[in-house]
């Protein structure tokens, strides 16, 4: 009887460890396409309507246009002190007061001598018409006359130099002297400021000549005065350009009527030139510069990127004028846009 031989049949694989090897190399291969495939998180944000404001910015020290060193116009013992460092005055209000004694007898003695003159003149010239005086004796008086009013009124003044008054609306920002001394003419007494007449010189660039227009507002902010932003406006300009600095002076008038800002106070200046409502205006962390070019990482659908080359305009604090490459409503990359690339997949976490 013979014997049946069975052999094993192969079907495209030896054995099932060979057939089970290219089943896990194919799974690898997948998991690898998934992992070279990364998802990077990013922040979003939209283009939108706005406003493009163009600015020169600066630095300036305020000053003030009406400030003085008050000073004295005779000498004499200080008798009186009227008011104090931040007292505020007016014209004319009497500061300080001093001897007066000797002025006031020569004012007594020119008034006595020009009285004496002027009753002389009125006698002569009445003796005059009745033909019993002649015209030069009327004459001499009439000129002595003249001469002692003068001398009188020289009287006056002298005694009203020892009252030394305010040259102008203001406030006291500093006292010289004390009750007591004894002082000369000329000797500074009061400091006096006019805190409405604050402004601020700002030096700009040549360049800029054109640009630069009385009227023109400007905003201020202070190291001093935290979150407030001061308003004023270009008041002159100066007509020459400094040849040593290549700069020309734009003076600045301030807004200081509730009197919260003091000469001597640091400013950041910002002047406002041209301004344009309803463009389009982005956020500036979204712009990416190379060299002269600048671009966005555009969001395509929920997670993918396109990269687009903007043209910029005026830059603002937080937002970046487009003039063109995109339009309004927008989505584009904020954060994390350094990690990006045309074919980077990304998941927005902020929209």
């Amino acid at each position: 009887m013979s014997k049946k031989v069975f052999l094993p049949l192969i079907f495209g694989c030896l054995g099932l460890s060979a057939c089970s090897g290219n089943s896990a190399n194919q799974n690898k291969g997948k998991d690898k396409e998934k992992e070279e495939k990364i998802i990077i998180n990013v922040e979003a944000s939209e283009t939108r309507l706005g406003e493009a404001v163009a600015t020169f910015r600066s630095t300036a020290v305020l000053e003030a246009d009406r400030q003085a060193t008050v000073t004295t116009k005779t000498s004499g013992i200080i008798l009186d002190i009227l008011v104090e460092e931040g007292d505020e005055v007016k014209a004319g209000d009497v500061l300080l007061v001093l001897e007066s004694d000797e002025q006031q007898l020569s004012l007594n003695a020119a008034m006595a001598n020009y009285e004496k003159s002027l009753n002389n003149l009125t006698r002569a010239e009445s003796l005059l018409k009745k033909g019993l005086s002649n015209k030069e004796q009327v004459d001499n008086l009439r000129f002595e006359t003249k001469s002692l009013k003068a001398q009188m009124e020289q009287a006056k003044m002298n005694l009203s130099f020892t009252q030394v008054e305010a040259p102008f609306d203001g406030m006291v920002v500093k006292r010289h002297v004390k009750i007591g001394n004894l002082i000369q003419n000329a000797t500074a007494v009061f400091d006096v400021v006019d805190f409405d007449s604050l402004q601020a010189k700002i030096s700009v660039p040549e360049h800029h000549w054109l640009l630069m227009q009385k009227g023109l507002p400007v905003r201020f902010q202070f190291d001093a005065i935290k979150n407030k932003t001061i308003e004023g406006e270009i008041e002159r300009i100066a007509p020459v350009v400094d040849i040593n600095t290549g700069t020309f002076q734009v003076t600045v008038t301030v807004d200081n009527l509730d009197h919260s800002l003091h000469p001597g106070l640091f400013a950041k200046a910002e002047i406002i030139y041209d301004q344009r409502t309803d463009v389009v205006v982005v956020d500036k962390n979204a712009i990416i510069r190379e060299d002269e070019i600048a671009y966005i990482y555009e969001l395509v659908g929920n997670d993918k990127v396109k990269r687009t080359e903007v043209s910029l305009g005026y830059e603002m604090k937080d937002v970046i004028e487009l003039t063109d490459g995109l339009s309004v409503g927008q989505k584009v990359i904020t954060t994390g846009k350094g990690n990006l690339s045309p074919d980077s997949i990304v998941n927005v976490v902020n929209l």
